[in-house]
Order: C-alpha cells, then sequence, then structure tokens
C-alpha cells in the first residue's frame, strides 16, 4: 500500500450504508472517519483539517450534501482542495450536474460496485497528491528566493541560509524527529529573518555598534515576519511565522519580541535560535569578524541554560562534528 496512509470522510445518514463503505475503505487500507449528518461532517472536518477525501451522501435529514459541500469549499484554502464524492440513490441529470456545480469532483449512483469505488477514490487521491506536491515544491522554491532576497538584502553571508537551514534540520534528526518533520524545521528556519526586508538598509549594513534606538527598529525584524507569515493557512508557512517571531527568544526568558522563557518557546524558535547564533559567531559581518571555532564552542556550552535550550546545547556538544561537516560543506569561500 501507499507510505502515505489516507484519510477519509464517510458521511451517510443511514447506519447501514456507513458501515459497508467503511468496511471497504478500511480493508483496503485507507483511515476512515464516519458522519451521519451534515452538521456532524463539518464538525469533524474543523477537528481534521487535513482529511483527504470525503464521500458525502446527498439525502440527509438535517441538509443535503450539496449544501455541505458548498460550505466546505467556502471554508478556505485548506478545505478547498479537499476531494468531494458523491456517493447517492439520487439518479438524474440534474443532480449529477448540481454535484459538480458546487464543487465535486465525481458523483457514484448506488448500489455502487467496490471496484468502481475504490478505482475512483484512487484517481482522485492521485491527482489530489500532485497537486498536493506540484504546492509543496512551490513553496520551497518561494521560501529559498525570499530568503536569499533578505540575505541580499541585509549583506548576510553567501550561504547562511543553507546553514541554518542545515543545522536545524540536524537539530530535528537528533530530536528524533521523521525526515519529513524534519525538512520542516530545515524550510521554516530559512525564513527566520525574512521581517528584515521590512528594516532600512542604513540600519541593516551599519558598520559599528547600533544605537538603543536602532536596536529597537532592529527588533522589530520578528513581529514583520511573523505578521507577514502567519496570514498564511499552509502548515509549512505557518511554522516558518513561528520561526520568525521566536527566533530571538531566550531560554531565560531574557529575549524578544515577547520575553518567553523555557519551553515557551516553541521547539522550532528554540533550535533555530541556536542554529542561527552558531552561524552568526562563525560569520564574518560588517560590524564583527569572524570567531575562533573554540571560543564558539565555549561560549555555546556556557549560553546553557541562559541563551539555549540545555538539551539542544548538549546535542551541539555530543554531534560537533556533524555541524562542523555541515559547516564546511557551506563555506564561504570568498571569506
Amino acid at each position: 500500500m501507499n507510505e502515505k496512509r489516507y484519510l477519509i470522510l464517510s458521511v451517510d445518514d443511514e447506519p447501514a450504508n456507513v458501515l459497508i463503505t467503511e468496511k471497504i475503505l478500511t480493508g483496503s487500507g485507507y483511515d476512515v472517519m464516519t458522519a451521519h449528518s451534515g452538521a456532524e461532517a463539518l464538525n469533524l472536518l474543523n477537528k481534521n483539517p487535513h482529511i483527504d477525501l470525503i464521500l458525502m451522501d446527498v439525502m440527509m435529514p438535517d441538509t443535503n450534501g450539496y449544501d455541505i459541500c458548498r460550505r466546505i469549499k467556502a471554508g478556505g484554502k485548506v478545505f478547498q482542495d479537499i476531494p468531494v464524492i458523491f456517493l447517492t440513490a439520487v439518479n438524474n441529470m440534474e443532480g449529477i450536474a448540481k454535484g459538480f456545480e458546487v464543487g465535486g469532483v465525481d458523483y457514484i449512483i448506488k448500489p455502487f460496485q467496490k471496484i468502481e469505488l475504490l478505482a475512483r477514490i484512487k484517481t482522485h487521491l492521485k491527482i489530489k497528491s500532485i497537486k498536493d506536491q506540484e504546492i509543496e515544491q512551490t513553496q520551497k522554491e518561494l521560501i529559498y528566493m525570499m530568503s536569499q532576497l533578505t540575505d541580499a538584502h541585509s549583506l548576510e553571508s553567501a550561504h547562511h541560509i543553507e546553514r541554518v537551514s542545515e543545522y536545524s534540520k540536524l537539530f530535528a534528526r537528533l530530536l528524533g524527529y521523521d525526515e519529513k518533520h524534519a525538512e520542516t524545521f530545515k524550510l521554516a528556519a530559512a525564513m527566520h529573518d525574512i521581517g528584515k526586508i521590512g528594516i532600512s538598509d542604513t540600519i541593516l549594513n551599519k558598520k559599528g555598534k547600533l544605537t538603543a534606538d536602532e536596536i529597537t527598529v532592529m527588533q522589530t525584524h520578528t513581529t514583520i515576519g511573523y505578521s507577514t507569515l502567519s496570514k498564511s493557512q499552509r502548515p509549512l508557512l505557518k511554522a516558518a511565522a513561528i520561526v520568525a517571531h521566536q527566533h530571538h527568544e531566550k531560554w531565560d526568558g531574557s529575549g524578544y519580541p515577547r520575553g518567553l522563557k523555557g519551553e515557551e518557546i516553541h521547539i522550532l524558535g528554540r533550535i533555530t535560535a541556536l542554529a542561527d547564533v552558531f552561524d552568526a559567531l562563525d560569520t564574518k559581518r560588517s560590524y564583527k569578524d569572524r570567531w575562533p571555532l573554540n571560543d564558539i564552542f565555549a561560549f555555546i556550552k556556557t549560553q546553557s541554560g541562559q541563551h539555549f535550550d540545555p538539551q539542544l546545547v548538549e546535542l551541539f556538544v555530543d554531534h560537533f562534528g556533524r555541524f562542523i561537516e555541515i559547516r564546511d560543506r557551506y563555506e564561504d569561500t570568498h571569506l
């Protein structure tokens, strides 16, 4: 069966129909949720927005399937992308046409054949998978283009984004996250400084120490980034919004913008904070020289429980060689 277990919502007011459909689907390797009314279906969908496909009866006592489908499609981008297949005894051209009109992708007449139902479900899940992959790839490309634009604006080192991203992914793997989630950490970390687009060049690239007022302005890049990214409903960009907002928070509560402390800081923010500081210290900037590697290692150890999550510092120390491998792979040769 597929590596991904698809989740299907079956909506029908007849318990016997629900049981038959559920048995067919679970026997074919799908995860199934069931609803016996339109209201129950909407409630389940709001609690589980990542349902992969919906099988929808038309004639139900509280409301009909057409109205439920229409409300689903009007519920935002996350819901619009869920394919709805009408599975109903309504067998006339007007009913079939209305099913497509309200946003359904297919229309199967009861009684149906098992082989037909499974074939249609497989087809529409494949189409959705292709669309999702295209969206995900587009997001990845946009994330790196926007991140590189930010670095160019602030004159960061050539491979800053790659290093911070790869460090963050390594931390995720060391913490036990699987490859898919670690990749999310990597991509989200790439957007940590996106808010710097809203900071003036005179402050970003000033040679020497910033004034108190300039520091205040510089710190707003966290809220600018969060404000921009948090508007999206896409999980990847929501993760990036967290990183943008929290990567300057500190374990002891002395960071900004909210003064979060300890595990109040999301793990995405804690990881990116350490990855970003490591790279910043290891890189020549307009306002400072590159630190010796031994000094960086010692400094990060002293910041355990202060700036950084102690568990992450321990992982950094224990696997220092792997971080150096990433550093060397993305070395700025012109420095």
